[in-house]
């Protein structure tokens, strides 16, 4: 018994086949377009099938099938057709005003606030005359379109260094061939330190995490003393070298340098060049002539950082790592085991090394921070 008699007879070309077999068995794309997929799929390969049968098969009702078809023979498209959508509430100048106004700062209006929220912009704008009534999720909706976020900041640090280019340039150099240095015998150190690390013990004990609750910590704490830790990172290999003092002066400094430089991760070395921040702990005016009268079997060279550049410091990742993997929860019962905790984290550091990668260059430095005649020559 012969099929149906369709209007249109569906034909696909093979490259868009292949296309709608992939969008027809799609777990990501829109449901609708899927449905759509199959139904000219099986209209293409089931022309013997009605209406009514490619409907059943997709799980679909026929108007769906047939409304498709037809767009599918007159159109060659399944998108749907653009929609007028409801009337626009509210002007273009409104939201121009009001972005305007989501662009300032709140005590220029006189509000003693520090950051806009929805409903402190809509409070405004009526008070303003900008508008009669509107939603805060309308000029939520509008901000977020013009990626607009008032209610959210960050903190951010200039440099005052003058020299901040033709100290920083060295450092980034060095980083960018820290493995090929490092083969010629050369190793570039960061060194820093993070200071003031408490020893807090909990007034009650802390439980470990169980079933829908996280771990508990106790909000009271008794300090126990806080220690200093010193750390030196070879950005080549990722290795460091730490040791934790009660006091952060040049003496402890000179202490863990001479620690360092006799330490097995040294040996071979030809050159060690040295990258430090101008704090007082590193004593700028006479660290130089203290290396030098120590005679060393290496050369020891000294890159200084530009003043409030601690973001170049690739040790401070080190500490941020520290920060998050030992101190968070702060749970030691005193400063030798927070110590111990300390030293046991950086030897299973070393176990598995990993160098930081590094991806700021003195390209993007010289580009941002230079003058267009230092960008010329460069």
């Amino acid at each position: 018994m012969p099929g149906p008699q369709h209007k249109y007879c569906i034909y696909i070309p093979p490259e868009k086949r292949k296309v709608l077999k992939h969008l027809s068995v799609s777990y990501t794309k829109p449901y609708a377009e899927v449905v759509r997929a199959r139904i000219l799929l099986l209209s293409h390969e089931h022309p013997e099938w009605s209406i009514r049968q490619i409907a059943d098969e997709v799980g679909c009702r026929p108007s769906t099938v047939k409304k498709f078809r037809n767009r599918w023979v007159n159109e060659g498209s399944l998108k749907n057709h653009p929609r007028p959508g409801a009337p626009r509430k509210h002007p273009s100048a409104v939201r121009a005003q009001i972005t305007l106004l989501a662009c300032s700062k709140p005590c220029d209006h006189g509000k003693p606030w520090q950051r806009w929220s929805g409903e402190k912009l809509c409070q405004v704008a009526k008070e303003k005359g900008i508008v009669s009534h509107i939603a805060p999720s309308t000029i939520r909706l509008w901000l977020k379109q013009d990626k607009i976020k008032p209610w959210q900041y960050h903190l951010w640090q200039k440099s005052p260094d003058p020299k901040f280019v033709e100290k920083a340039s060295p450092v980034l150099d060095l980083y960018e061939n820290a493995p090929q240095l490092f083969q010629q015998g050369e190793a570039s150190v960061c060194i820093d330190e993070k200071t003031s690390i408490q020893a807090r013990r909990p007034l009650h004990e802390t439980k470990p995490a169980i079933a829908e609750h996280p771990v508990h910590v106790a909000s009271r704490y008794k300090r126990m003393g806080a220690l200093q830790l010193f750390c030196a990172l070879i950005v080549a290999n990722g290795i460091t070298f730490a040791r934790t003092f009660a006091r952060k002066r040049f003496a402890e400094f000179k202490t863990f340098l001479l620690s360092f430089f006799s330490s097995a991760i040294v040996k071979g070395f030809k050159v060690i060049d040295l990258i430090l921040d101008n704090g007082s702990t590193h004593a700028p005016k006479q660290l130089g002539k203290w290396i030098a009268s120590l005679n060393l079997s290496f050369n020891v060279r000294i890159y200084w950082l530009p003043t409030y550049a601690s973001w170049l410091d690739q040790v401070e990742i080190i500490f941020s790592k520290v920060t998050r993997d030992v101190l968070t929860p702060n749970d030691f019962n005193d400063k030798k085991e927070l110590s111990q905790m300390l030293m046991g984290y950086f030897d299973e550091l070393n176990r598995h090394p990993k160098p930081i990668k590094w991806t700021y260059t003195k390209t993007k430095l010289v580009a941002k921070f230079a003058p267009k005649s230092v960008q010329m020559a460069a």
